[in-house]
C-alpha cells in the first residue's frame, strides 16, 4: 500500500496534507465515522508561512489567530505555543483561551457589540488591548477600564471604504464594521481618535481594518494602506503628533479549495515595501499585525466519512455518504468546493459521480473540486474531504438529532490523540431540554 503520507503539491504551491490509508482505516475502526482528523504539524507550518511572507517588514510582526474559526483546545493549545497573538470578539473566547492555559496578556480584543458589561469582563480576565468601532463603544471602553481602574490600549478599526473582490467582504460605504476615516459626527475614526487621546484610562495603541475573506487580489490592501496613512498624517496636523505603535492590517489570506491562489509570501511581495514606506513616512516602527483564521486552519484538517449505499440513474452514479453538510456548512451555505477523494482509489467510470449526505434535504449535495478523485467509490470506503479545518468543527448543527463527530488530532510527536470525543445521543438529548422534562 502507498504512504499517501507523502507530501503532493497542492494548487497552491503547498504541500497537501495526508495520511496513509491504513492510519484512515484503523482509526475509524476505533473510533467510528465521521470523524475529523487534524494535524498539529500543519498548523505550525501555516504559522511559518505567514511570517515568512513578512520577513522583509522593517519592524516587528506579528502573526494573530481569529479564534472564530475552530475554537477547539488542541488547535488554540498548539498556536499558543507558537508565541502568536489571538483576535477575539466574545467574553465567551477569552474564557476558551484562558481554560486552554493561553495568556489575556496575547489577546486583541475587537467587540461587535462592544456593550459596558462586556467590556469590564473582559479587562477583569486581563485584556489590555481592544479594538473600538464606534463612539458609544469608546464610551463604554472608557467607563469599564475606570471601574475596573486599568489603563486600556486602545486600537481603532477603520473601514477604508475600499472595493474587495472577496468571497465575504468587510470593508465598504456604511458598512458593519469599523469607522469612516471622515464620517458621521461622531462615528467617525478622526472623532474617535481626537476623544482617545484625552480620555483618562485608554492609551492609544494604533489602527486596525479588516478587508474581508479569500481576497486573492492584493491591490485592495494596497489601497487601504494609502488611504490610511493620508489619514494618520493628515490626522497629526490637526491633532497635534501622536505614536502609532500597531497596525493590525486584518486577515484575508485566501485557502486554496482546489485552484491555484495567492499565497502569504505573494501578498508580502506585493504590500511589504509599501509598509516599509509608511514606516518611513509616519517615522515609527510600529508592530505589525496579521491576522488569520481561516488560513492557519483550514489546511491542517479533513473531515473523513464512509460511503454506505450507491445507485445510478443513467450516466449519473448517486454516492451516499453518513456525513452531511451540519458538519460542512459551508459547502452549503457558501459552495465551498472542498477537494474530495475515495480511500483507496479505483478504476474511473463513465458515470458521472454525484456526491451526497445522509440529510433528508436536497442541499445536502457536496460541490466537489477539481482536485477531487471519486472513482472506485463503494459502499464501505471511505471518503476524504480535505481542506476543511475553518469554519466546520465549530459548526456542527445536531440536525436529525446527529450527535457531533469526535475530533483526532496527529499530534507533534505522531502519534494519534483525541481532541474533542463524540457526543451521546443521550448527552444531545440532556442538551435540548430532555433533562428539563417534568419526571
Amino acid at each position: 500500500m502507498v504512504d499517501t503520507r507523502t507530501q503532493p503539491e497542492s494548487r497552491s504551491g503547498v504541500a497537501a496534507l495526508r495520511f496513509s490509508d491504513k492510519e484512515l482505516y484503523s482509526l475509524a475502526g476505533k473510533y467510528g465515522t465521521p470523524y475529523f482528523l487534524v494535524d498539529e504539524a500543519t498548523l505550525r507550518k501555516k504559522v511559518r508561512e505567514i511570517e515568512q511572507g513578512f520577513s522583509e517588514f522593517k519592524g516587528v510582526f506579528r502573526v494573530a489567530y481569529s479564534v472564530k474559526a475552530n475554537f477547539n483546545p488542541s488547535v488554540i493549545r498548539t498556536f499558543s505555543s507558537e508565541g502568536i497573538l489571538f483576535d477575539l470578539t466574545a467574553p465567551s473566547e477569552l474564557q476558551f483561551i484562558l481554560m486552554s492555559g493561553g495568556s489575556a496578556e496575547e489577546v486583541m480584543y475587537t467587540s461587535i457589540t462592544e456593550t459596558l458589561a462586556e467590556y469590564e469582563e473582559v479587562l477583569r480576565l486581563g485584556v489590555r488591548k481592544v479594538v473600538v468601532a464606534s463612539y458609544n463603544g469608546l464610551l463604554n471602553l472608557q467607563e469599564a477600564a475606570n471601574k475596573v481602574n486599568v489603563t486600556v490600549m486602545t486600537m481603532i478599526r477603520v473601514n477604508p471604504e475600499v472595493h474587495v473582490h472577496a468571497e465575504l467582504r468587510g470593508s465598504m460605504g456604511h458598512g458593519k464594521f469599523g469607522l469612516q476615516f471622515n464620517g458621521g459626527r461622531e462615528d467617525s475614526a478622526y472623532h474617535v481618535l481626537k476623544k482617545v487621546l484625552n480620555a483618562p484610562g485608554l492609551k492609544f495603541e494604533g489602527f486596525h481594518f479588516h478587508l474581508g475573506s479569500q481576497i486573492e487580489d492584493p491591490s485592495c490592501y494596497a489601497e487601504a494602506i494609502e488611504k490610511l496613512e493620508a489619514f494618520i498624517l493628515d490626522s497629526r496636523r490637526q491633532l497635534g503628533d501622536f505614536a502609532v505603535k500597531t497596525i493590525d492590517i486584518g486577515g484575508g489570506l485566501p485557502v486554496s479549495y482546489g485552484r491555484k491562489v495567492p499565497s502569504p509570501k505573494d501578498l508580502g511581495n506585493k504590500i511589504v515595501g509599501q509598509l516599509n514606506s509608511l514606516v518611513e513616512s509616519i517615522g515609527e516602527k510600529f508592530t505589525l499585525v496579521a491576522e488569520s483564521g481561516r488560513f492557519l486552519t483550514a489546511e491542517s484538517t479533513v473531515l473523513v466519512s464512509r460511503v454506505v449505499n450507491v445507485k445510478s440513474f443513467g450516466e449519473s452514479k448517486y454516492v451516499y455518504i453518513d456525513a452531511g453538510y451540519h458538519l460542512l456548512l459551508d459547502s452549503a451555505l457558501l459552495r465551498h468546493e472542498y477537494p474530495v477523494e475515495v480511500v483507496p482509489g479505483g478504476r474511473q467510470s463513465p458515470q458521472k459521480v454525484v456526491l451526497v449526505g445522509r440529510l433528508c434535504d436536497p442541499l445536502d449535495v457536496f460541490p466537489t473540486s477539481s482536485r477531487s478523485r471519486l472513482a472506485g467509490a463503494e459502499p464501505g470506503k471511505l471518503v476524504l474531504f480535505r481542506d476543511v479545518g475553518a469554519y466546520t468543527i465549530v459548526m456542527n448543527m445536531p440536525f436529525h438529532s446527529q450527535p457531533r463527530p469526535y475530533v483526532l488530532m496527529r499530534n507533534g510527536q505522531g502519534s494519534f490523540v483525541v481532541a474533542r470525543k463524540r457526543q451521546e445521543v443521550d448527552s444531545l438529548f440532556a442538551e435540548e431540554g430532555g433533562d428539563c422534562l417534568p419526571n
